[in-house]
């Protein structure tokens, strides 16, 4: 590769559409950041969770709760451990390793960084438990770097059912989000930005999986293409 080639490295590798996205995410957050710190209420924010209460049955919502429940970071932790482990049983090194980054790079980025920067409140009167700061949704950005990176994996080797995967893939991490805010612990403003930050994060490391990936064609092939 070329010098002048590695300068459209993302470009190439990564693609048109999901680059330019993530740059427009940047922008945004960059542009909106400022009114989601502290203790600052949105409106539109306080006016969405109190017409979600409004409209989910309660079936519905008790439901909302057990997927709140059941995805939470001790649960989602041992997925990924599980998952790490089928990939290493399946020598899959690359993927194991960026699995290992994007779920570890996401948690740093939102907890370590975010979190504490803008440092806003939770709604009031949450219906479960709940500690910590607010935006973005740590949830929501985990759900989608590991459910979407999976996806990815799994459509490389089934093509044949790439479109129901990532459906599937979509609706439980639209699931996710939407317990959240039935639950009361994020406003609307944390899911929506804690999806555009976990997207940004996992076209990183795809992004990086597919030059380890293609590195490690070209020394098993001895460089001949």
């Amino acid at each position: 590769m070329t010098p002048t080639s590695d300068r459209f490295f993302w470009l190439r590798v990564a693609g048109k559409v999901p680059l330019t996205l993530c740059i427009v995410i940047l922008i945004l957050l960059a542009l909106l950041g400022p009114q989601f710190y502290g203790d600052r209420l949105v409106p539109a924010d306080v006016a969405f969770l109190d017409w979600l209460q409004h409209i989910i049955p309660p079936q519905l919502g008790q439901l909302l709760r057990w997927i709140y429940m059941g995805t939470g970071a001790k649960l989602t932790a041992v997925l990924v451990l599980i998952s790490l482990g089928i990939l290493v049983w399946r020598r899959l090194w690359p993927e194991a390793q960026y699995l290992a980054v994007a779920s570890l790079g996401i948690l740093l980025i939102i907890d370590q960084v975010l979190k504490p920067l803008f440092n806003r409140r939770r709604p009031l009167e949450s219906l479960v438990e709940v500690h910590g700061r607010s935006f973005p949704s740590g949830h929501a950005a985990g759900s989608v770097v590991f459910y979407f990176y999976l996806a990815s994996l799994l459509a490389l080797y089934f093509p044949r059912y790439q479109r129901s995967i990532f459906l599937v893939a979509t609706v439980w991490i639209g699931l996710i989000g939407l317990s959240s805010m039935y639950c009361r612990v994020h406003w609307a403003s944390d899911i929506v930005v804690g999806y555009a930050v976990g997207y940004v994060w996992l076209v990183v490391t795809l992004t990086l999986l597919k030059k380890a990936k293609a590195m490690s064609d070209k020394k098993s092939t001895g460089g001949v293409k």
